[in-house]
């Protein structure tokens, strides 16, 4: 959705009011009080009433936007910016374009959407042909790191380890799978072009959990609820993934003595994702507290598994109603009180 047509659809706040009470009538609960399930509205008050015992449920009761007192549209913009952008999006940027003084409340509604980003994803799961690796990502040290010698390597103080899972398909797959469904000349020439060219891969949809250690254990615990048990996986031939032969259809080890190679062959897009995120934080972000990156690798992997949806011109794939629609069904314990210094150590534009 444009700039321009965001305005045309939210002109004020009674045009957020009255969109979002749309929504959320789609999945009103019943009444906690009575169990009842109708309700009527009460303009007045924001709130859906119930008609057996007038118990009230307010607009943004069990939402993510709770307990917020920020206006409805604030958070709207707000959706509508993170959604029209492809890159991780700075809480100092949103703050600037709101014209709000204060930081804190920018910072808190940006982490609730980025956590139930990740709630949203962890309904999918990965099948197929799934490519995994670990990576490095350069994060701010602790606290109680300050001061100790730095280490090298995988144990420096300075990085955050991170479990990348893609799932990819080879381009000679998808053809043959588009010839099957449809045997025109076209797609005969585009069979005899591709034959006999090196194989590649095309990507389809990603998960990324940031974590404390690369033990088989932690491994295993991630894959069985992100990756489905039909799944091939391709990985480097690492220690920690000596389980997954076990508990997967299958396991292929690529072990690494020509690096390049692996990269461009057998896990391919699994280092192209490592390389654009990583990136696309470290543009934004001059360097981020190791508790936060959780969410920005949410945010990072729910606008990547939805990218042909910004070329759509179907509503129901645009970005912004589908994340309202999140935000009307998900609420997110992430608190400020929790966070007290995240300004001061989070969000430094560069």
């Amino acid at each position: 959705m444009l700039l321009s047509q965001f305005h045309k659809r939210f002109p004020d706040e009674a045009s957020c009011v009255s969109y979002f009470k749309g929504i959320r009538e789609l999945n009103l609960p019943k009444c906690p009080k009575c169990g009842h399930e109708v309700y009527s509205w009460i303009l007045k008050k924001e709130a859906f009433e119930c008609k057996h015992c007038r118990h009230r449920i307010p607009l943004t009761k069990n939402t993510v936007m709770e307990h917020s007192r920020l206006p409805l549209r604030t958070w709207f913009y707000t959706m509508h910016l993170i959604t029209s952008i492809k890159q991780v999006l700075s809480a100092k940027e949103v703050q600037y374009q709101l014209g709000m003084e204060q930081y804190p409340p920018v910072w808190l509604m940006m982490m609730k959407l980025r956590s139930i980003m990740g709630k949203r994803e962890e309904m999918y799961m990965l099948d197929g042909k799934i490519e995994l690796d670990e990576a490095f990502f350069p994060t701010r040290i602790e606290e109680s790191e300050k001061g100790k010698p730095l280490r090298r390597g995988a144990g420096s103080q300075r990085q955050t380890k991170v479990l990348v899972i893609v799932e990819s398909k080879e381009v000679d797959e998808i053809l043959r799978e588009y010839l099957d469904r449809v045997q025109t000349d076209k797609a005969t020439a585009l069979a005899k072009k591709a034959k006999g060219r090196k194989t590649r891969k095309s990507v389809r949809y990603i998960k990324m959990f940031a974590i404390e250690n690369m033990e088989a254990s932690t491994i295993d615990q991630i894959l069985e609820k992100a990756v489905s048990k039909t799944a091939i996986i391709v990985t480097d031939g690492h220690a920690s993934h000596s389980h997954i032969k076990d508990n997967f259809a299958g396991h292929i080890p690529v072990v690494e003595y020509n690096p390049e190679e692996v990269v461009k062959s057998s896990l391919p897009w699994v280092h192209i994702v490592i390389g654009e995120c990583r990136n696309g934080i470290a543009a934004i972000h001059k360097e981020i507290d190791s508790r936060f990156l959780q969410l920005y690798l949410n945010e990072y992997c729910w606008k990547f598994n939805r990218r042909f949806f910004r070329d759509s011109t179907d509503p129901k794939y645009d970005l912004f109603d589908r994340l309202v629609k999140i935000a009307a069904i998900y609420t997110s314990d992430i608190k400020w009180r929790d966070y007290p210094n995240a300004e001061k150590d989070e969000d430094d534009v560069l």
